[in-house]
């Protein structure tokens, strides 16, 4: 073999590794760390990790099941991860403290038929309207927060006076044993706290109706600088959960296990839960209605258009 055929040979060979080389840097998945909620309305999340339209967008999703919001927000401030799910009055409030963090896609849709979400008192309670509440003590698993926003426009809306009530911090699990003992007048709980809750408790009402009769209250979010850095990833991922939520939205029965499965619940309870519906868009005009509502019972200073925590790739 000529000197010149040997070179050809070996630049050949080369070319031919360097293709293979960048094929595989190509298709190595992007690792994205996601602090999830065990509840159902995280569930999305969970749904496309288990079918594989995480995957199949290039993405290798790490779930981190973290307690509540504030811990979710707590973890993305300090980089621990880089989405989180988060309540829009959560997100709204850090907004209006100057730190950048957007909504960029929806979880569950809040409001509708199916309550995931009630005001409940204990089957012994003389309470029987909103307006028996007045003066009464309620527990919220977090002051300021949008369950409290949630609770006091559902008294107002039903005829009670929000302003009379007192509200107390307890966390969801420990609710119904406090209603029982009569340590609380009402409380504020969410699937799957509610169903475990009817043993002891009974519902009053759906507190999601105080806002309005489908709203969103739940996304996914991340720092402004984490989706700059990351669109695509963020269009991916948004894309994976929507497609997640739609089938979800039709298969109760699968969807139910695979959130047993990462969330940890108790089959049975979930079983009996009302399940959630999941966003398949990220409407400011959905979104819209709990800023309102958070400013005007004093969890926001002020209210804002929506769009100001909404992020889009387009």
């Amino acid at each position: 073999m000529t000197f010149a055929r040997r070179w050809a040979v070996l630049a050949l060979l080369v070319a031919l590794a360097t293709t293979a080389s960048s094929g595989s840097a190509q298709t190595q998945p992007v690792t994205v760390r996601v602090g999830a909620l065990p509840t159902d309305n995280s569930g999305n999340v969970y749904f496309a990790l288990d079918r594989g339209y995480f995957k199949d967008a290039g993405l290798d999703v790490q779930i981190d099941t973290l307690a509540s919001s504030p811990a979710a927000a707590a973890a993305l401030t300090s980089g621990a991860i880089d989405v989180a799910q988060s309540n829009v009055t959560s997100i709204a409030a850090a907004h209006l403290r100057g730190f950048d963090f957007k909504i960029f896609a929806a979880a569950a849709y809040s409001g509708g038929p199916a309550v995931t979400n009630a005001i409940m008192v204990a089957n012994d309670s003389p309470v029987h309207s909103a307006a028996d509440l007045n003066g009464k003590t309620i527990g919220v698993v977090a002051v300021k927060s949008a369950q409290q926003v949630l609770e006091m426009a559902w008294l107002d809306k039903h005829g009670g006076d929000a302003k009379s009530v007192k509200f107390i911090e307890l966390p969801y699990a420990q609710m119904g044993a406090q209603l029982a003992a009569h340590r609380i007048d009402a409380a504020g709980i969410i699937e799957p706290f509610l169903t475990t809750a009817k043993q002891q408790a009974r519902v009053l009402g759906n507190v999601d109706d105080g806002i309005g009769p489908r709203f969103i209250g739940l996304g996914w979010g991340a720092t402004s600088a984490w989706l700059e850095t990351h669109a695509d990833v963020a269009a991916r991922f948004a894309g994976a959960v929507r497609e997640a939520g739609i089938w979800a939205n039709a298969h109760h029965a699968e969807s139910a296990e695979i959130l047993v499965k990462y969330a940890k619940l108790d089959p049975a309870t979930v079983a009996h839960t009302a399940r959630a519906t999941y966003a398949t868009e990220l409407d400011p005009a959905l979104v819209q209605p709990l800023i309102d509502a958070s400013a005007k019972y004093g969890a926001l200073d002020r209210t804002f258009p929506a769009t100001d925590i909404l992020w889009s790739n387009r």
